[in-house]
């Protein structure tokens, strides 16, 4: 009886999951339809992808709309950069096919080098943004310290999003057989499963930087024990020198 119960309850988790995953992709959708909104979107939808990872979900629309809210502004910037930079790349491409010789080769090099931060950035970036509050700048910084400190779960997310985005785009016919999948589930069930390899990562920092408070305030102690002990010398002589007046 009992191994039925947690069957059934585990069925139940499962379609509660997958419900969530489903409204939350066509929220997503609608969200980002605007194009200008995918960063602040994708902060989003990765800030209910963690929660739901973590059990901690709630209405799907309100956690999204909440979300969306407060982190439009980062989300928004964070997306310009990347539209910026991708429209950079582009043109460098199209360079690099019109023009010959040296030119070519430094135009390539310089692609390349442009092509291999951006991919370390954008993995942890919108979920960085939707986890900590920071200044844009360190946020960037910090999405690729992460990936290039932790390249097996930056190779799974980056794969994640990558590999179908690439299929569907190289292969028009895959899209045409598969949009509804991209409508109704694909970002949401992405975002659900590269959540659990971005907490992992995330939960080693939070660690790290309680470690880091701690050994701050055992330090503050310190220096607060020691500066009660140099005034404590300070007033000695002080109090020697009365005693010998009396």
């Amino acid at each position: 009886m009992a191994a039925s119960d947690e069957k059934e309850s585990r069925l139940v988790r499962f379609l509660d999951v997958f419900g969530n995953i489903f409204a939350l992709n066509i929220v997503y959708v609608l969200f980002s339809l605007p194009v200008i909104t995918i960063g602040a979107s994708t902060t989003a939808l990765y800030s209910v992808a963690l929660k739901l990872v973590k059990k901690e979900e709630g209405p799907i629309f309100k956690s999204f709309w909440n979300a969306f809210k407060s982190n439009f502004k980062r989300g928004t910037q964070a997306w310009l950069l990347v539209m910026v930079a991708m429209i950079v790349l582009y043109t460098e491409f199209l360079m690099v096919c019109t023009v010959e010789g040296t030119i070519a080769s430094v135009y390539t090099v310089i692609m390349i080098v442009e092509a291999v931060v951006l991919a370390f950035i954008l993995p942890f970036l919108f979920p960085l943004i939707s986890r900590f509050e920071n200044t844009l700048w360190n946020t960037i910084k910090n999405s690729f310290l992460l990936s290039v400190s932790n390249l097996g779960s930056w190779l799974k997310i980056g794969l994640a999003w990558f590999a179908p985005i690439f299929l569907t785009l190289y292969y028009p016919k895959i899209f045409l057989l598969t949009w509804y999948f991209w409508l109704f589930l694909v970002f949401g069930l992405i975002a659900y499963g590269t959540s659990h390899t971005i907490l992992k990562v995330f939960k080693r920092i939070e660690v790290a930087q309680l470690a880091k408070e701690e050994q701050e305030k055992e330090e503050q102690k310190k220096r607060k024990r020691a500066s009660i002990a140099k005034k404590v010398k300070q007033l000695a002589p002080d109090t020697e020198a009365q005693q010998e007046n009396e």
